[in-house]
């Protein structure tokens, strides 16, 4: 049985490596249509241009038919976080890819359908790769899984064998803020390891998108990250204080309480 890394492989620095190691795979048969998941698709990620290399572009329907096309990932930036992105819609291909990336951290969207199938081949095949601290994102109208009274019946009754792997989501919305606090959770408790094994460099850049991802967090949503924000805040002064151990504050006003800004 292949036993998966949930932590995705160990970084060094980052600036040893350029490979994103945040893979977002999304397995639906009807994401290839224009009118299907707008948001995603014109607002959240930026898209990396061909011509310049630079993100300087919003994902787009040409972007997401070029993957299917030629079952090709995509390089995505949400905030300053890169990710390795692709969109399936046959399930063979898409388990094939997640079984090649087990390295990378993989957050995983797919439909009720699509979902029952690939599904129970993931939890049984790729143990420890999904769970608990990393849900498959089911994104479906109906997300009823038991009999209720005077509505359409159940589709999803398959989920009930699967509930600790699995989050449900009928509005793409919902979906996106889950995600969005997931990886902001995911990229702090890296950033917290990182640091505890003296990979300052990494460390202090995984704080940093963390802080990004939860300020984008409060704005899509309401619950508000302020004691985390401040928590990463204290953790990046740290970092730079264990950097420059003989560094006087005093003698730099002008730095005084802007260590955890965002480097530009």
């Amino acid at each position: 049985m292949a036993q998966a890394n949930t932590q995705g492989v160990r970084p060094v620095t980052i600036e040893q490596t350029s490979d994103p190691k945040h893979f977002i795979i999304w397995l639906d048969k009807h994401i290839g249509k224009p009118e299907e998941c707008v948001l995603l698709k014109c607002s959240l990620f930026m898209t990396m241009d061909p011509t310049t290399r630079l993100f300087e572009r919003n994902l787009n329907q040409d972007d997401i038919d070029r993957s299917i096309r030629f079952d090709a990932a995509l390089s995505v930036r949400l905030d300053d976080v890169e990710f390795m992105f692709q969109v399936f819609v046959d399930v063979e291909k898409c388990y094939e890819t997640i079984k090649n990336n087990l390295d990378k951290r993989i957050f995983f969207i797919t439909s009720g359908s699509k979902g029952q199938i690939i599904v129970p081949s993931l939890v049984a095949n790729f143990e420890g790769a999904f769970g608990p601290n990393n849900r498959i994102y089911i994104f479906c109208a109906n997300t009823l899984m038991t009999a209720v009274e005077g509505v359409d019946p159940p589709t999803n009754t398959w989920v009930l064998n699967f509930l600790e792997y699995i989050l449900m989501f009928n509005h793409q919305d919902d979906l996106l803020v889950r995600m969005v606090s997931n990886i902001a959770d995911y990229l702090f408790t890296e950033a917290k390891r990182l640091d505890n094994d003296q990979y300052l460099d990494s460390a202090y850049q995984n704080y940093e998108w963390a802080k990004r991802m939860y300020q984008r967090y409060e704005r899509m949503g309401p619950i508000r990250k302020t004691t985390d924000i401040q928590d990463i805040e204290q953790r990046i002064r740290n970092i730079e204080q264990r950097r420059n151990p003989y560094r006087n504050d005093n003698d730099d006003d002008d730095d005084n309480g802007h260590a955890g800004e965002p480097c530009s």
